[in-house]
């Protein structure tokens, strides 16, 4: 019997289950009763601890192929088994998509970045987490494990077993953000640019909802003029966005108006860098 530390209340007994093949996993997964998938185990401990039970808990660690990066020029797959560190310091994303490499490395203590995967980050479904918002960003998808094999689902989707995100053309996609004003909202800035020129915006925002949301944009602009047109990209930002939450941390007109200044910095930041 385990004891949470961080309360009086036990954790409910369970079985602990290591799969040797992804099928196995996934038949698992699906079995009666409940069950949790166990990656780094940093948000899963914390919510036994606070009383929820499952029959079985799934290790994914004998699965090593959910921890690959792989990919090139058309796509990037982040297995959902990639620590935060292991993406950080990949030298596929350095190459193909360094600005994630370079934001990723910002992200977390080092406890969290070579315990926590970007899997569990996403299944936590916390308003405060950094995977959301970076991922809608770069427009990525999920892919999950099924009876036939894999497919691609929306993040928004995700409700069986997640074996990796998919980035499409890496390349062409640059990846700005503003955490500056955790933990009342953050801002991840994904563009598809293709000779310069900004084809798609996609503006994700953080800690400002229940979950990640994102507008998209199509300025069809040049880098260079971003700065100029920030403002009012900034305020059709502001009016496609969803009416914010407020709480202790903030209000719903103060996240508001900070993402708009947000993006503005962010604009203004990436037309100087052009």
């Amino acid at each position: 019997m385990l004891v949470g530390l961080r309360s009086r209340r036990q954790i409910e007994p369970f079985s602990l289950r290591q799969p040797a093949t992804l099928a196995e996993a996934l038949a698992l997964y699906r079995g009666p009763g409940a069950s949790a998938l166990l990656a780094g185990g940093i948000d899963l401990i914390d919510w036994l601890k606070h009383g929820h039970a499952v029959d079985r808990l799934i290790r994914l660690d004998g699965l090593p192929e959910l921890a690959a990066i792989t990919g090139g020029s058309d796509r990037l797959r982040i297995g959902a088994m990639a620590t935060h560190a292991a993406i950080g310091d990949s030298p596929l994303i350095r190459d193909v998509l360094p600005d994630l490499s370079t934001l990723w490395n910002k992200v977390a203590n080092p406890r969290i970045r070579f315990a926590g995967t970007i899997g569990g980050n996403i299944m936590a479904k916390r308003s405060d987490y950094d995977g959301p918002p970076a991922l809608l960003a770069l427009a990525a998808e999920a892919e999950i494990a099924t009876d036939a094999g894999t497919q691609r689902i929306a993040l928004d989707r995700i409700s069986d077993l997640v074996t990796a995100f998919v980035v499409p053309e890496p390349t062409s996609q640059r990846l700005f953000a503003d955490r500056s004003l955790r933990p009342a909202v953050s801002l991840w800035i994904g563009m598809t640019v293709t000779g310069g020129q900004v084809s798609a915006m996609r503006v994700a925002v953080g800690m400002a909802h229940p979950t990640a949301v994102c507008v998209t944009l199509n300025p069809n602009v040049p880098v260079a003029v971003l700065g100029g047109q920030a403002a009012s990209i900034a305020e059709q930002v502001m009016r496609r966005l969803p009416e914010p939450m407020s709480d202790g941390r903030a209000s719903a007109s103060y996240r508001r108006r900070m993402v708009g200044v947000l993006t503005r910095r962010i604009l203004l930041q990436a037309g100087e860098g052009a």
